[in-house]
């Protein structure tokens, strides 16, 4: 087990290593005199076997005992307060306390690593700045105790490395910011229940909009769950290597690290939250007993719209027409118009006679009453035309199957989506031409679902009668029908990874219903003696159960998550030694199990205790398993708890741990404007500066401190991405909601750097880094973090 030594290791960035480095399976010596650090930012870490902490200046001999295999020498006061107010301490470490550090690692034989900084370019003259840049630094001025300081320790390095053999490393800083498991979202209104992960990468990619993010938590006076904002969605590193699985009553679990904490039931009968390292088996933790749902009505969709809002290319455009009583008299109307859009397309550009050839095609589209998308759209853009009230789609080169433009998702065909996700398939063979969707359940249910398809959507739908060890089933062939319910219904995938359609989980209760009922009437009880006595939905799909769970949740009901095995004996495919797992949830204790006749809260008898909205559930067992890279938290004011994975309540334990006072840029604008005091600009604000998650920057000095011995920097850790001071305000005050005024003020000190933004090549092509956390993301955080400081 790799052993470290961390100086400054009470420090803002140092405290953050020290997390990353157990999370690595390290064992951590921290040290720090706390002249600057705070005992808070370890306080996390006091119960971890793995970690020490000696109080110890630096700048004195000190030792060690027992093997040192690294030592990241993090400490010196870094903040333009410290100065004037800690000139000859932050001298002092940066050389006689990097020269302890040293001989400390040369004693052990252990790799040095040191945290220099960008002062080191002072005011660059080369932009963005590269390792081999060698800096404008003005030796005597108010900023030349920290820049020269960290200019002779870097000296100091290269000197043991070339004449004592030491393993060494340095890494330039840049500024910093800071701050797999299912979570339910609301983005906006919008529905995300998906893996923290996922939904982190997509908020990174932008896939989704910057717009209100509600969460559902608990009251802790009441234990009424409710949606509430949250402030932040935070990604971090482990502070530990530990994790676990918790698996309770009812068979739901939760995969958290060691030190999150989830809720216990306390002595007074409330919930008190505990770190998941020290539950116990038979400790009852709170699950979800509701989930709230921001509902939204989706009455009908609009085929030929779907297909112009989802095309990516004006080709496809071609692909798709409309078909309507109207077309015939438009082409009429516009046939002057339609003939320039038609010979504009240069669809015809090969054509001899390219005019003739384009009447051709209006005289015969006139005929038959129909349009291609590209034209009909460029058309009704100019002339404003209404979608017609009564059309048709079909594909452009085909005339053999046609759909209704408008389908209403009325009550019958949701039911038949449930059906279609719990029994359906979507099978497109491309490279055949063949598209087909399929349905396979009991006769009954093909009866109605044939009658539904008809009239909704005006297919022609086949049957075939029961064949060896397949049912009965019903069949329809059509592109345009498998890319409706795949692309833009939702219910796509394979069997195993079906997942209910967010827009259906939205819809209200009394539309959901009838979705429910589909699937229970094709993969849930509908025959037997559980009939009346207990509702069972079994699918293949981990995900699609974890959506029926939290689907029941709606109307407060508790559902039983079990998974199982099952073979085929008989028919073409037995196979005894193969086993076959799926998920079964099971809801019992129901005054009704009518879903058609659910409304509200529905009753329900359990054998547990409640606390409001949560359920006590004791521990059936705590499973050991691997952490992640990174793991996620929600920042919920005045709850800090929200629910993840099949319905358990997890607690938000995690903070950034800046100093308010430390007087660089990003603290010092954002408590400017939390207090609603003006926010200070100096100079003009157009000096630049480039701004990295604290995550991310300690992620790139672990990799650093993984590389072979040739590699020794220094190497640039920061985000290569720059902002002006100005444009920096701005978007504090954004996000903060703040009504402070930005004032401009002189600048301090004549050499500030007018511009400072990292060449970050080496770090890339050598480590494999590069800053992953957006701005926006990591400022977040960071302003909740201080709205309990100011």
């Amino acid at each position: 087990m790799p052993r470290s030594v961390v100086t400054g290791g009470a420090g803002f960035l140092p405290s953050h290593l020290c997390d990353r480095l157990l999370a690595a399976g390290h064992e951590v010596v921290a040290l720090d005199n706390f002249i600057t650090g705070s005992p808070d930012n370890l306080a996390h870490l006091t119960a971890n076997p793995k970690f020490t902490f000696i109080e110890q200046d630096v700048c004195q001999p000190y030792e060690i005992e027992g093997a040192v295999d690294f030592v990241f020498h993090m400490a010196s006061p870094a903040s333009p307060v410290d100065f004037t107010t800690k000139a000859i301490e932050i001298m002092m470490v940066n050389s006689e306390g990097t020269h302890q550090s040293l001989k400390l690692a040369l004693a052990k034989s252990a790799v040095f690593l040191m945290a220099s900084t960008s002062e080191v370019y002072g005011d660059p003259l080369v932009h963005p700045q590269p390792e081999e840049y060698w800096g404008n630094v003005n030796p005597i001025g108010i900023r030349s105790v920290y820049d020269e300081s960290k200019r002779f320790s870097e000296a100091l390095i290269m000197a043991y490395r070339r004449f004592k053999g030491v393993d060494t490393k340095i890494f330039r800083i840049f500024n910093s910011v800071l701050a797999h498991e299912t979570i339910c979202a609301f983005q906006g209104d919008t529905l995300h229940l998906t893996s923290a992960g996922e939904f982190a990468d997509r908020l990174r990619s932008g896939d989704l909009l910057p717009e209100s993010l509600k969460v559902p938590a608990f009251d802790p006076a009441t234990g009424e769950i409710a949606l509430r904002d949250a402030s932040a969605y935070i990604e971090h590193p482990p502070s530990q290597s530990d994790a676990f699985r918790i698996r309770t009553r009812y068979g739901r679990d939760i995969h958290t690290t060691g030190d999150h904490s989830i809720f216990r039931r306390g002595a007074d009968g409330a919930p008190e939250a505990i770190p998941v390292r020290a539950l116990q088996p038979g400790d009852k933790v709170a699950l979800a007993g509701f989930c709230p749902m921001q509902e939204k009505a989706r009455p009908s969709v609009n085929v030929a719209q779907e297909w112009l809002e989802r095309a990516v290319s004006p080709e496809q455009l071609w692909e798709v027409a409309l078909v309507a009583p109207e077309v015939s008299e438009w082409i009429t109307a516009h046939w002057d118009r339609l003939m320039l859009l038609l010979l504009e397309s240069g669809r015809f550009a090969g054509s001899r006679l390219p005019r003739n050839t384009a009447g051709c095609c209006l005289r015969r589209w006139r005929k038959d009453g129909n349009l291609p998308l590209a034209i009909f759209d460029a058309l009704r853009r100019e002339v404003s035309l209404l979608w017609p009230s009564v059309a048709k789609v079909r594909n452009f080169a085909s005339t053999s199957v046609t759909l209704h433009n408008k389908l209403l998702l009325s009550d019958d065909f949701l039911w038949f989506l449930g059906l279609f996700l719990a029994e359906g398939t979507i099978a497109s063979y491309a490279d055949k031409g063949t598209y087909l969707i399929t349905l396979c359940t009991h006769t009954t249910a093909l009866d109605r679902a044939q009658a539904i398809l008809e009239e909704s959507l005006g297919v022609r739908v086949g049957r075939t009668a029961v064949k060896g060890h397949r049912g009965p089933t019903l069949y329809t062939h059509s592109k345009l029908l498998c890319w409706l319910m795949g692309e833009v219904l939702g219910l796509k995938g394979l069997s195993a990874q079906k997942r209910i359609p967010a827009w259906v989980m939205q819809l209200p209760q009394e539309r959901f219903v009838h979705f429910l009922e589909g699937y229970r009437e094709g993969d849930g009880t509908h025959s037997g003696k559980s009939v009346g006595r207990r509702l069972e939905f079994n699918t293949v799909s981990k995900g699609l159960a974890t959506d029926l769970i939290y689907s029941l949740l709606r109307f407060g009901i508790v559902a039983f998550l079990g998974k199982y095995d099952t073979k085929i004996t008989s028919g073409p495919s037995a196979d005894p030694d193969r086993r076959y797992p799926f998920y079964r949830i099971t809801v019992q204790g129901l005054e009704s199990y009518d879903i058609l006749q659910w409304s509200g809260r529905v009753p329900q008898r359990l054998q547990a205790g409640r606390f409001g909205d949560l359920v006590w559930a004791p521990v059936k067992a705590i499973e050991p398993v691997e952490t992640t890279a990174l793991v996620y938290d929600f920042s919920v004011p005045e709850c800090e708890n929200f629910v993840a994975g099949t319905g358990i309540l997890a607690h938000n334990t995690y903070g950034p741990r800046m100093r308010l006072d430390d007087g660089r840029v990003v603290p010092n604008f954002i408590g400017q404007a939390l207090r609603g005091d003006n926010i200070t600009v100096y100079g003009t604000g157009t000096q630049t500066r480039s701004f990295c998650y604290v995550a991310d920057l300690v992620e790139g000095i672990y990799r650093l401190s993984q590389t072979p011995s040739e590699i020794s920097g220094p190497i640039n850790l920061g985000n290569p991405t720059e902002r002006t001071m100005l444009e920096f305000a701005q978007e504090i005050k954004r996000l903060t909601e703040s009504d402070s005024e930005i004032v401009y003020e002189a600048l301090k000190t004549a050499d500030d750097p007018k511009q400072r933004r990292p060449d970050s090549t080496k770090a890339r092509e050598i480590l494999g880094w590069e800053p992953k956390v957006s701005l926006e993301d990591g400022l977040r955080a960071t302003i909740e973090y201080f709205k309990g400081k100011v």
